[in-house]
């Protein structure tokens, strides 16, 4: 299996954000990979370790549980970052506890998912 560079894995239903962070990374050379699967986001993120995985609830909270749930044993290779809502924000930590970095609503904007991706992927040291 070919080993590529840490990506951003955006797992959703729709596509949301996956034009703006696109854009937002293309001067940087960042791949983003939209996965409409849980088991494409597995797949990918076995194929690049280190990278961001951006999960939306709106793509269904169970599966997105499940979906961290199986991330656990790539924990240290593999950031989860999970897009709650006011509705969800109770399954904050739950979420936490099965591994996501950060847990925001879906009401932030491009510019602060995309500054929360770049701290991730580009740790400053």
């Amino acid at each position: 299996m070919p080993i590529f560079a840490p990506a951003i894995v955006l797992f959703e239903k729709a596509p949301r954000w996956e034009s703006e962070l696109k854009r937002r990374f293309d001067a940087q050379e960042v791949l983003v990979r939209p996965c409409r699967s849980a088991g494409d986001v597995l797949t990918l993120c076995w194929q690049a370790p280190g990278s961001v995985v951006v999960a939306d609830f709106a793509a269904g909270t169970a599966e997105v549980l499940r979906m961290l749930e199986s991330l656990i044993c790539l924990r240290g290779t593999a950031y989860p970052v999970v897009i709650g809502s006011v509705e969800t924000a109770s399954l904050e930590w739950p979420a936490r506890d099965l591994g996501a970095v950060d847990f925001v609503t879906d009401r932030i904007n491009g510019d602060v998912l995309a500054d929360i991706c770049r701290r991730i992927l580009i740790p400053q040291g």
